[in-house]
């Protein structure tokens, strides 16, 4: 009977170590994805004296093909019904912890994806600028998702589903 007892609470602690390992496998790939498209959209193109991936579609490519590697599917664009989430601190940044809108219910593990430009709410860029305007300006590429877990005994004790948040800010280059 102990044995019978003793095995049960191992498999619940295996179950959510695992679950565990997935959220930080997913946060790390998260992470990546915002750095990579803050990344795509802060190059400066000297030759042209532009800023060429300064827009959705070119952010959106340089995040889904990390999200890709990391074993998660492609990002939803929230822009550009709402290019900044609300933060539920109150902070003008637009940094997390957002409000819960900001993880709209697109499915379990299934990243949403804003591009702040300039920390102005509404602004959206759907194609790369003309000109080197944004220099000096902050792009603020953010990834929210609905963590769903693998076990059912990790979704009855968290409730389903976990929000998970990663963001990076950059400065738009050029001179």
């Amino acid at each position: 009977m102990e044995f019978g007892v003793s095995a049960v609470v191992l498999l619940l602690i295996l179950l959510g170590l695992i679950d565990l390992g997935r959220a930080f496998y997913f946060d790390v790939g998260l992470r990546g994805a915002t750095r990579e498209g803050a990344r795509q959209a802060s190059w400066f193109d000297p030759t042209s004296g532009t800023n060429p991936y300064l827009s959705d579609s070119s952010i959106q490519a340089a995040v889904d093909a990390i999200l890709l590697k990391s074993g998660l599917p492609r990002s939803t664009l929230a822009n550009p019904t709402t290019t900044c989430p609300s933060a539920s601190d109150g902070n003008s940044a637009h940094n997390p912890p957002y409000q819960d809108s900001a993880y709209q219910s697109v499915g379990a593990n299934q990243p949403l994806l804003y591009i702040c430009y300039a920390n102005t709410p509404g602004l959206d860029l759907t194609a790369g600028p003309s000109d080197n305007a944004y220099r000096g300006s902050d792009v603020n590429v953010i990834l929210t998702m609905n963590f769903g877990f693998a076990t059912g005994f990790m979704q009855s004790a968290f409730g389903g589903s976990v929000h998970m948040v990663a963001n990076t800010h950059m400065t738009v280059g050029g001179y």
